[in-house]
């Protein structure tokens, strides 16, 4: 497919699939098995569409008003990018946060590839941290150097704890 074509197949799933919450629409474009490479097949996700679906439905309970805007999408080959930005009130409970009222805008930016007018393979960044400090998760002003190396030492055991649990549960079966 061309660069344009791949353009018009993301754009169709970002209005439809996060704009309008068509899950059907997710399933037409993401393939069965995509790879994700990024903060949605973290940990407690499943692999393939079926993550894609649970983060979908997490992001929708914490924030059901949210709202997607795309500023720029480019296409080169069988990859597109997309710049964009969503708000959303937090009203509902969100990776394990109970609900602050809080509006926020979560920055990103999304390359994925397609193969066949599918998504096979994504990456993503996403600005994490200012959004918990917009939800009041996270102070605004620079953070004391023995709070930032105690916030990093726990999300560096968290990640060793999740690798090791993903090790048992695939070792498992």
């Amino acid at each position: 497919m061309s660069p344009n074509e791949n353009k018009a197949i993301i754009e169709r799933y970002v209005q439809k699939a996060w704009g309008e919450g068509d899950w059907g629409a997710a399933e037409e474009i993401v393939d069965e098995n995509v790879v994700f490479h990024d903060q949605v097949r973290e940990g407690d996700l499943p692999a393939g569409r079926e993550g894609l679906r649970v983060a979908m439905e997490r992001i929708t309970t914490g924030m059901p008003d949210f709202v997607m805007d795309v500023h720029e999408i480019v296409a080169e080959g069988d990859i597109v990018v997309i710049r964009w930005s969503s708000t959303g009130t937090h009203a509902g409970d969100f990776n394990g946060f109970p609900a602050t009222g809080r509006v926020a805008t979560l920055y990103a930016i999304s390359m994925v590839r397609l193969k066949d007018g599918r998504i096979v393979e994504g990456w993503q960044e996403t600005d994490r941290l200012g959004m918990a400090q917009q939800l009041g998760m996270m102070p605004r002003s620079a953070m004391p150097r023995p709070v930032a190396k105690a916030i990093v030492s726990m999300i560096r055991l968290k990640d060793r704890w999740s690798r090791r649990q993903n090790g048992k549960t695939s070792a498992s079966h």
